[in-house]
């Protein structure tokens, strides 16, 4: 079963990119299960939460339980985010 990559992003004003960065620093305490790593990205106003996922059936898993927390962290921030998936075809890490 090959990883996925969850992204999560959106246009946000400084005080709620604020507000969303402290969300992410919050949700991170408490990964859902599948979960392999996940990133807080922005640039100006465009924020990102990149997640690498074990696999689809898990990403599928935590989203079965109801609204997504990433998606929440951004609904709570006052935006609604747009949501893509994709597959991870081949990666690289230094050291491995």
């Amino acid at each position: 079963m090959a990883m996925v990559m969850s992204i999560l992003e959106g246009d946000l004003p400084p005080d709620k990119a604020a507000k969303l960065e402290a969300n992410f620093e919050d949700g991170k305490k408490n990964l859902d299960a599948g979960i392999v790593e996940t990133f807080f990205i922005k640039n100006a106003s465009k924020c990102k939460i990149i997640t690498l996922w074990e696999n689809r059936e898990a990403l599928n898993a935590m989203k079965s339980k109801g609204t997504p927390k990433g998606v929440l962290m951004f609904k709570y921030a006052g935006v609604e985010p747009i949501a893509l998936v994709y597959d991870v075809v081949s990666s690289a890490a230094k050291g491995k």
